[in-house]
């Protein structure tokens, strides 16, 4: 086994440890990072889910700024994937994935793990390897075999799996198939067996003397129900709504005043919760939430260097790729409009013209599942420091009066925003709404949200009673699959020019170590790089890369 731990506190509670495989080295913007985590126990190397949620994060470090954060939960067989979307307006250089589990946050976050997400067109990373002969022998043996083809013709890959002692492994691995004209190994950075390693060579034998987090199987709210003037309250009642489902639940809270309510939450569910008392009423009644935490990370501070291949062709591989990538319409490029300029509907306090936003009736406000998501297609990323989020460097409006709390309005119901109108930061307009440069002349961002129903809904916070309260918390990612075209129709005239042909985040070997997979060629692709990893359900780590030309 790659890993051999044996401090008695790893002997006495289990520890854990994660490797976030991805499915190609570099991106460009707009694509899609399809991701599975592996979670294993620390001393043994067998896959777990112990912990039921892992959560994965995109930070830009440069900026100093969390970009997106995801909770996702284990299926059926124990696995944890998902995709995350790079913002097509992100500028190229290095960001960094972090993943762990809150079990984790008792060791400390410098034990996460933490890969680099190289987005084209700016510099990449100049890592360490660990040199492969110091981790051939926790290597297993891997065999693909198969033909390449081309033109959307169909393609089998035979997939076999063994120990160095030639013995058959049984697991469920990740497998990823790119286009190796376009998509290279990463020669400078590591893989499964290095990221482990690392973990190993970080991991210090007191560090869980002080267990604070643990191990997360449910999702929860929690919080107390107690009298406005500090008195205790006698046998309160707790009313609850989903208010994705319209479920209701009420709930007798006896002697305690404290709860704890285990939720089914997918992400953008809003429960709307209240304290009564046992008659009813709610009269001098307050219901307080605690608030979710999330750890500050340890980022690491990469050696970059400049990119020196020629990676132009992926780009535009991928960039075609994403116009044609809707399965009901074609997003055409952006093209120069001439004839006469649309009338702008402008809100703002001054009734200047936004550089971005988006405006009522746009489909993007009703799906995204947060404020959060929806600033996100705007550039503008949320930060969460002891669960009270912050929109960085930008000065907030509703409905044109200044929100200093940026917490409440990140907590609004995502389908309450009737538009949003953003003045980016470092833009001379800006000072028109009364923001000031910093002495290193940066200029604050100007965000201005309307609201549906504006006026209610704002008075609503300072006039909701203290007995109600409204709770959306980070919730798990509903499971996405990776979509692989099916060439049956010959008359298909949709290009095709996918740089990740395949991924499966499931290849699941039998007792004789073997997987069958079948996909597609696309309009473009001859050759193509294999990449396989993951943990044998005995420990074994497997990392396999093969070129099939």
């Amino acid at each position: 086994m790659l890993l051999s731990v044996t401090a008695q506190t790893i002997q006495d509670i289990p520890q854990e440890r994660i490797y976030l495989q991805t499915d190609k080295p570099y991106y460009a913007a707009g694509d899609t990072v399809w991701f599975r985590a592996h979670l294993l126990d620390a001393a043994t190397n067998v896959p777990v889910n112990r912990s039921r949620f892992v959560y994965v994060e995109l930070h830009d470090q440069q900026a100093d700024t969390l970009m997106q954060r995801l909770m996702i939960r284990s299926d059926e067989d124990g696995v944890f994937a998902n995709a995350i979307l790079v913002p097509k307006g992100i500028k190229g250089g290095v960001y960094t994935l972090v993943a762990y589990t809150q079990w984790m946050r008792n060791s400390g976050a410098e034990h996460f793990c933490y890969q680099p997400l190289t987005v084209v067109g700016g510099q990449r990373v100049r890592g360490h390897r660990i040199p492969d002969r110091l981790l051939s022998q926790h290597n297993a043996k891997t065999n693909v075999s198969g033909n390449a083809a081309t033109e959307r013709a169909p393609m089998t890959l035979d997939i076999d799996i063994r120990d160095e002692k030639a013995q058959p492994l049984s697991g469920i691995f990740a497998l990823s198939v790119t286009d190796y004209d376009v998509v290279r190994p990463d020669s400078l950075f590591g893989d499964i067996r290095q990221s482990l390693l690392r973990q190993q060579l970080r991991h210090h034998t007191d560090t869980l003397h002080n267990i604070t987090f643990p191990i997360q199987t449910e999702q929860l709210i929690t919080g107390s129900v107690r009298g406005s003037l500090g008195q205790r309250i006698k046998n309160p009642h707790l009313l609850v709504v989903n208010g994705r489902t319209g479920q209701r639940w009420e709930f007798e809270l006896g002697d305690s005043t404290r709860f704890v309510l285990a939720v089914d939450n997918p992400n953008g569910t809003t429960f709307q919760l209240e304290g009564t008392r046992r008659s009813g009423k709610t009269t001098f009644v307050e219901l307080q939430i605690d608030s979710l935490t999330f750890p500050k990370v340890a980022l690491p501070h990469y050696q970059l260097t400049q990119e020196t291949a020629d990676l132009s062709a992926f780009v535009t591989q991928s960039q075609t790729q994403q116009i044609y990538a809707r399965t009901n319409y074609i997003e055409l490029p952006e093209i120069e409009k001439v004839g006469k300029k649309p009338k702008v509907q402008r809100k703002n306090v001054m009734g200047l013209e936004a550089l971005r936003g988006i405006a009522e009736g746009d489909p993007r406000l009703e799906h995204a599942p947060s404020v959060a998501a929806q600033l996100a297609m705007l550039g503008l990323y949320a930060t969460w420091a002891d669960g009270v989020g912050v929109i960085p460097f930008t000065k907030v409006y509703v409905d044109n009066i200044v929100e200093e709390d940026h917490d409440y309005v990140l907590n609004l119901p995502a389908t309450d925003i009737k538009s949003i109108e953003l003045f980016p930061h470092d833009h001379a307009i800006n000072s028109m709404f009364g923001v000031r440069p910093t002495p290193e002349g940066h200029i604050p961002g100007v965000l201005f949200i309307f609201l549906k129903d504006g006026s209610e809904i704002f008075r609503s916070k300072a006039g909701r009673p203290l007995s109600m309260a409204t709770v959306q918390q980070l919730g798990y990612e509903q499971p996405v699959e990776f979509y692989s075209p099916q060439y049956t129709d010959k008359d298909s005239t949709r290009p095709d020019h996918r740089t990740t042909l395949f991924w499966d985040p499931k290849l699941t070997t039998n007792a004789n170590g073997h997987a069958t997979v079948r996909f597609y060629a696309s309009d473009v692709s001859k050759r193509y790089l294999v990449t396989i990893e993951g943990v044998s359900n005995d420990g074994t780590v497997v990392h396999h890369q093969q070129v099939i030309e």
